[in-house]
């Protein structure tokens, strides 16, 4: 986290990205962890709204220029597909 300096919107958006990344994680132990299926549902709903709203972040960093997407070279994917069987 920079400290005494101003924030620019690509450090708030990677920020905000790291924290999603977190949220899911806890999100995910707690929906494991869970005895009531109730309580278990709840919390995958929630860990799906957090990674919606990471998708959100990533695509938003795109269009700004602040996020680059590598594509997959599709002679790559095949050769993993091939190894993993």
């Amino acid at each position: 986290m920079k400290k005494n300096t101003q924030w620019t919107a690509g450090d708030i958006l990677a920020e905000a990205k790291v924290c999603e990344e977190h949220l899911a994680c806890l999100y995910n132990a707690a929906a494991l962890a869970a005895r009531s299926e109730k309580i278990r549902r709840d919390m995958l709903d929630i860990l799906k709204d957090v990674h919606q709203l990471h998708h959100d972040i990533d695509m938003v960093m795109q269009r700004r220029g602040l996020y680059t997407f590598q594509a997959a070279d599709p002679t790559e994917i095949a050769r993993i597909r091939q190894q993993l069987g």
